[in-house]
Parts: C-alpha cells; sequence; structure tokens
C-alpha cells in the first residue's frame, strides 16, 4: 500500500512538472537549460553528502527575512593576482550580522583564490561554491560542478537557489568582477578563456532566475549605462553602478552591509544611496587620491529607463537626420567632442551629451528633454573631480568600429533603432539590424571624403618652428596634438619621450588654419630622468598625463596629475597677452605644477578590459621602478621596443619636473584625430637643439594617415 501511494505521488510530481518544461522549450532555452538541469541532478545524485554543518537543512521551509542579498563573487584575475575578492570577503566579516539580512555568496571563475590565509576559509578553485555569511561567520552552503561564470545559466541557477533556500521581502543582486560596458559586457571567467557575459546574457539569467530584485548592483567598471539599464529593467526595481573604471577594492561592503544589518526595513533607495555613499567614504579615506578623484557611483531608477530611451532615441533621430548636410553635422560633432567620456572612450555620458548637442544643432526641446529625462531616473549620483560632468548615465557610440565586431555584439543586446541608425551612419563597415531600417528607414551614410582632415606640413622661414596648415576637416572639430623623440648617438635608435597637448593656433582664414608646437626645450623628468607620456584626460586647465614604469618585473602606468596656468587652456587656442610683460613671461614658456597621483596597473592583456588594480605611492613606499624609454621602430612605424633606467625608490618627496632637454638631435610630428576617431600624421621634422634653442632643419616623407 505505501508503495502504490509513493508511486502516485512521483506520477503527479512529474505531470506537475510538465509544462514547466516545455515552457521552457517554448522561449528557446530547452536544450540547454534541460542539459544543466540534468547535469546538476547527476551530480546531486552521485556527489557525498556535505558535513552536516557546512550546509542548511534545505527540506526546512524558511520564514522569509527582510533582504537576502546575493553577491555573485567571480574572482577572476583580479583574485588570482591581486586578492581584490578576498578583500571584500574580509570587508564582509568586518560587519556585525544579524539574522534580518542573508548574505550568499557564490564563488568561481579564478585560479587561485586568497581567501584561506587571509580569512581560514577554504575556498575551491576547481568547483563552484555557495557560502552563507552569519553570526557564525562563513559556512559553505552548496557546490555545484565547475563552469563558468560568466554563462547565464550559472548566474540563473544561483538566483534560483538562493531565492529557494533563503526566501526574503526584498532581494539584492550584486555581480562582482570586471565590467567593460555596454558592447563588452560583464564578468570575466578566466578559466573559460576568458568568457565574457554580454547584456544579452544577464538578461537571460535575470529573466530565468525567476527573482525580481529590489536591487541590482554592478560592483564592476563602466556599467551604469543605458543599455545595461535597459536589459535589467524587466527584473529589477533600480540599479548601482558606476559610469567609470571602479577602482580595485570596489564598493564599500562593510559600511553599506552594516547599514543593512542595522536597518533591516529600509527599502532599496536608501540601500542604494548607502552603497554610493559608503564608497565615497572609504576611498576619500584611503590614500590613493587616484581612485578618490575618479569615483563615479549612481542609482537608477529603472521604472523610469524607458522615458531616457524614448528622449535619446529622439535626440539620435536629429543627429541622423544631419548627417546629409556635413556643415551641420561638422558642428553638432565639434559641439559634443568635449562630452564627458569614461576609461572606455565609446562611453559618454548622457545629460552631457545632451547639454552639448543643444550647442551643435539639436533642438532645444529635444536636447531639454533628453536631460530631464536622466535627471528623473538617476535617483542618485556621485562624482568626483576627474568627471566633473558625470550625471550618472551614460550610452554607447562609437566612430570607427576598426574591425573589432564591438557594433555586433552591441546590437544584439541594443533595443533603439535610432542609436543604432546612427552607429550605421558614422561606421562606413558596418551595417544595422535589419529591423531596425524597418523602423527608421533608409539609413543615410557619412560622405568619408567631407570629413577627411587634409593637410600638409613645412618650415618656417627662420628655421624657429615646424608647422602644420589644415586645409580641410577641421569643421567637425579635431583633437591635435606632437609628438617628441630623441636620437640616441650611442645605439643609434629614437627614443620617444610620448605627446604634448601644446599645440598653438598661428593664424586662421577660411583658407587654411596653420599650428605650431609650443616646443619650449623643457620635458617632465623624475630624479633627472625623462618620461615618455600620454595625455588621459583634459580637464580645462589640469591634465590627466601617464607614463609607463617597470615595477615588479611589468609594465605599469604612472598617474601625473598636470596643472597649466589658469590663463593657457589646451582645447582653444591661447589669446594672446595684453601688456609687454606678460608678452614676455609667455615668451619664457610657462611652469606646470605636476603631481603624482599613483600607479595605474593599465589594460589586462588576456581580457583587454580595463583593470582595476591602482595603488598610491604610499601604498609602494619603499619600492624601486624604472623610468620606461619606448624605442621607436621605422619598420613598424610604432613603438617597437623598451628600454629601461635605473631604479629609483618610491618615496613621498618622489617628484615630477619640467628639466631642460639635453642638446642633441630630435624629431617631432604632429597627430591629429577627426570626430570620426580616425587618425592621420605628419611627416617627422626634424631638428636640432643647442640646450636653448631649436633650429629645424628638414621633413622626412610624405604625410601618412591611417
Amino acid at each position: 500500500m505505501k508503495k502504490t501511494i509513493a508511486w502516485l505521488l512521483a506520477f503527479m510530481l512529474l505531470v506537475g512538472m510538465l509544462p514547466f518544461a516545455l515552457a521552457e522549450n517554448a522561449d528557446g532555452e530547452a536544450a540547454e537549460e534541460a542539459a544543466v538541469t540534468e547535469e546538476a541532478a547527476q551530480a546531486e545524485n552521485t556527489a557525498e553528502e556535505p558535513a552536516a554543518e557546512e550546509k542548511p537543512a534545505d527540506k526546512t521551509p524558511k520564514e522569509p527575512t527582510a533582504w537576502t542579498v546575493m553577491i555573485y563573487l567571480c574572482g577572476t584575475d583580479l583574485e588570482s593576482q591581486g586578492g581584490m575578492a578576498t578583500t571584500n570577503l574580509k570587508m564582509i566579516a568586518d560587519t556585525e550580522p544579524n539574522d534580518a539580512v542573508n548574505v550568499l555568496i557564490q564563488t568561481g571563475g579564478t585560479a587561485a583564490w586568497q581567501a584561506e590565509d587571509e580569512l581560514g576559509i577554504d575556498i575551491a578553485e576547481d568547483r563552484l561554491q555557495r557560502w552563507i555569511w552569519n553570526e557564525e561567520g562563513f559556512a559553505l552552503a552548496d557546490e555545484q560542478e565547475l563552469a563558468s561564470m560568466a554563462k547565464h545559466t550559472t548566474l540563473s541557477d544561483f538566483i534560483r537557489w538562493g531565492a529557494e533556500n533563503y526566501p526574503a521581502e526584498k532581494y539584492m543582486l550584486t555581480l562582482w568582477d570586471h565590467g567593460g560596458g555596454s558592447a563588452t559586457g560583464l564578468i570575466v571567467d578566466e578559466l573559460h578563456d576568458n568568457a565574457i557575459m554580454s547584456l544579452d546574457g544577464l538578461s537571460r539569467a535575470l529573466k530565468n532566475g525567476g527573482v525580481h530584485f529590489d536591487l541590482l548592483m554592478t560592483d564592476t567598471c563602466l556599467m551604469a549605462n543605458l543599455e545595461t539599464a535597459q536589459a535589467a529593467a524587466p527584473y529589477a526595481d533600480y540599479l548601482v553602478a558606476s559610469e567609470e573604471v571602479l577602482p580595485g577594492l570596489g564598493s564599500n561592503y562593510e559600511e553599506w552591509l552594516q547599514c543593512l544589518y542595522d536597518e533591516p526595513d529600509c527599502g532599496p533607495v536608501r540601500a542604494g544611496r548607502n552603497v554610493c555613499d559608503a564608497t565615497v567614504i572609504m576611498y576619500a579615506e584611503g590614500r590613493n587620491e587616484t581612485n578618490a578623484k575618479s569615483l563615479t557611483f549612481s542609482l537608477i531608477d529603472l521604472g523610469k529607463i524607458d522615458a531616457v530611451a524614448e528622449a535619446f532615441n529622439a535626440y539620435m533621430q536629429e543627429a541622423v537626420s544631419m548627417i546629409s548636410d556635413p556643415k551641420a553635422f561638422g558642428q553638432y560633432l565639434s559641439a559634443v567632442s568635449t562630452a564627458d567620456r569614461f576609461m572606455i572612450p565609446e562611453m559618454w555620458d548622457l545629460y552631457d551629451l545632451a547639454r552639448r548637442g543643444i550647442k551643435g544643432g539639436i533642438s532645444k526641446e529635444t536636447g531639454i528633454r533628453l536631460e530631464k529625462a536622466v535627471d528623473d531616473a538617476v535617483v542618485y549620483n556621485v562624482r568626483q573631480a576627474y568627471h566633473p560632468y558625470s550625471h550618472g548615465l551614460s550610452v554607447y557610440l562609437r566612430y570607427n568600429d576598426d574591425g573589432k565586431g564591438l557594433l555586433d555584439r552591441l546590437a544584439r543586446c541594443c533595443s533603439n533603432p535610432w542609436q543604432l541608425a546612427f552607429l550605421d551612419a558614422v561606421n562606413l563597415k558596418w551595417d544595422a539590424p535589419e529591423w531596425v531600417t524597418d523602423i527608421v528607414g533608409e539609413i543615410p551614410q557619412v560622405k568619408n571624403e567631407l570629413y577627411t582632415v587634409k593637410f600638409d606640413a613645412a618650415i618656417a622661414e627662420d628655421q624657429s618652428q615646424a608647422i602644420m596648415n589644415i586645409y580641410s576637416g577641421l569643421d567637425s572639430g579635431g583633437f591635435i596634438r606632437y609628438e617628441l623623440q630623441r636620437y640616441n648617438e650611442k645605439d643609434q635608435n629614437w627614443y620617444s619621450l610620448g605627446e604634448s597637448e601644446d599645440v598653438k593656433l598661428l593664424e586662421e582664414s577660411e583658407e587654411k588654419a596653420s599650428f605650431a608646437a609650443g616646443f619650449t626645450g623643457k620635458w617632465p623628468a623624475i630624479d633627472g630622468e625623462f618620461l615618455s607620456i600620454r595625455s588621459k584626460d583634459v580637464l580645462g586647465s589640469k591634465v590627466l598625463l601617464q607614463a609607463p614604469i617597470r615595477l615588479f618585473g611589468s609594465i605599469f602606468k604612472l598617474r601625473i596629475l598636470a596643472d597649466y596656468p589658469e590663463n593657457l587652456t589646451l582645447d582653444e587656442p591661447e589669446e594672446a597677452p595684453e601688456d609687454a610683460a606678460a608678452a614676455e613671461q609667455a615668451e619664457a614658456g610657462y611652469e606646470v605644477d605636476y603631481e603624482l597621483e599613483g600607479v595605474w596597473d593599465g589594460f589586462d592583456s588576456a581580457t583587454g578590459l580595463v583593470n582595476r588594480n591602482t595603488w598610491s605611492l604610499a601604498d609602494l613606499m619603499g619600492t624601486d621602478f624604472e623610468i620606461c624609454s619606448p624605442i621607436y621602430s621605422d619598420y613598424l612605424e610604432d613603438i617597437g621596443d623598451v628600454r629601461y633606467g635605473e631604479p629609483i625608490p618610491i618615496t613621498l618627496d618622489l617628484e615630477v619636473q619640467d628639466i631642460v632637454l639635453p642638446a642633441g638631435q630630435y624629431r617631432l610630428r604632429y597627430s591629429i584625430n577627426d570626430m570620426l576617431d580616425r587618425s592621420y600624421h605628419t611627416e617627422f621634422f626634424y631638428l636640432t637643439w643647442d640646450g636653448e634653442q631649436a633650429v629645424f632643419d628638414g621633413l622626412s616623407a610624405e604625410p601618412e594617415a591611417e
């Protein structure tokens, strides 16, 4: 009799599950999800039962708590090389938990965890593990076979498990790892060929997880954007994210999580504001000024993101309508060229784009509509010194796909037809999906020849200046700089000293504009060794510079903030001095104040994403570094090799100063980037520097364009 009853119950359970399985098939997920479910079932049947103290009693129904916080901790190289995930676990360990909040953590995606030495917990690299944090500390609650953390089914499985076993009145999901912006995505698994989850994958994971989140946080770089918000909007109420690169420590888990423990009845808006404020406090109290000055964080109301998308599509429709008029479109491109952008320059601040677009021909009604929509959607945002125009929400616009396929990846998750139409128009080698043309009609194309920069180079009659004459292409703005190289007689190589923004407008007419380098014979150096500098961001009279150094046997970027005199701006021609004394001072040059801001790891070579590793000088006190001197290769037409200077110890009194270049042979060339992100170079101007005066005495081959 008991067997018969058991058989009937099993049959009823099977019949009850059948519609759910069919529904998944209808959604296009059946094959993959069924395989995952079957593998999980086999693993559950064959795996040994974990120790009782490491796994909660799943069979016992739990009363909902106030909050369940799910942390998807994909360690990747941030953990294996820097221990950053462990640092955040230590922050969590410093909280005083209570039973009003469940904290669940899934670990995976890295070659090595460092938590055993730091926290005494042994996190496996060859399995996915799920941990709980409570009054008793960290405890292992569940294990799964190793799978890619970048796969959407891995995330959705974690979400379902968390909700089923730890129900709550409110849910928060935190995604921890790398982020690369709208087209690239987020969550990189270094155990699975550095696979990256696309925004389309994120949307599928949230949908199949079956939980509507009160708060979603991306503790990653560059994900406070319109496309991410649209992907998450059906499955969450609010998004906390950063427009810019998020420093290596991520958010302040100790502070905001403790606030949640102390005030479990708080809603998602207060919780999201706490994340933003707590993170600002952490970096403000730290020693790394670069982290503090570059930080952005915003809280976005996803219920209002449709209005932002509608306003942005109207804005993009007007921008596309200008393309058939090169003068009007050039005016627009010039106006928005100085809009706030981030470490990935394809990410543009939406509000600032709208504000500047009005000056470039976008109607006031359309521009203000977009500004208001962003203001309504961004409930709260914090922005620091490097991004004074940040308003909390960015968007992806790229003028040159370079054959990388990023626009194809974006198109799979972007639902904004006029945004894709604009990208089609300005990218000559990329076409928007067919559904876009069904909505917007025929897309006009930018005529390449109308935006090509035409220029030549000449030496002044007195041989004191290298002159670049531009005859067309400046209607769309442009970015001009010069590169300086020094010849080494001993090894007969040209060494790159980097680039300078100091290019002055000599004269301008309807036919041409003439420019000359503001070469003074001085260059930034540390301990007498010259740096190879590049500009990263221009903020009025201040410029964030970078120079390569060798530290711990690897190449890093030294960050330097250059503060130019207030009357000198680098994005507009310098006005003539009003009196003779000022003219004499300008003739003698000007003093630049430099401040060392710290060290940055640059871009990760394996993933191509921005690295979150940053250090202050105080963090590296007593460590030696070597200044890198790149050798220019005529064969490669680029940097071919690097030489290293003598070891320099890092101290608090280390400073950058402009010093006079040694007498010898030098050469410089101008580089131009038009508003479609195409670059051009003049030929090299050769000059002799005697320590006081430069004499330009020759030119190399014909101008080249890329």
